[in-house]
């Protein structure tokens, strides 16, 4: 049961990493500040992914790769919501 739900949770942070890069490209001023951007949340994504599922794996059953794509997510909501807010205010 756990897998599942860390399965449905893993989805909906890719979720927000598609959103953030998505919108990112079209809300950034340059192409400088894309790239800046995503390295930075593709380098703490893949940190904290990383350091998740080497902590989680040695406690239980839970699929490394879930924990570290829910992890590697989990870094991008925080933008994503800042992007969507963005959004709203443009309307």
């Amino acid at each position: 049961m756990q897998t599942v739900l860390l399965l449905i949770f893993t989805l909906g942070t890719l979720v927000a990493v598609i959103y953030a890069h998505r919108v990112l490209a079209v809300r950034a001023a340059t192409v400088r500040q894309v790239l800046l951007v995503r390295t930075v949340l593709i380098s703490v994504g893949a940190l904290f992914g990383a350091m998740m599922a080497w902590r989680y794996a040695q406690l239980g059953d839970l699929s490394p790769w879930l924990v570290f794509f829910s992890a590697f997510g989990v870094t991008h909501v925080p933008a994503a919501f800042i992007l969507w807010l963005k959004g709203l205010e443009r309307r």
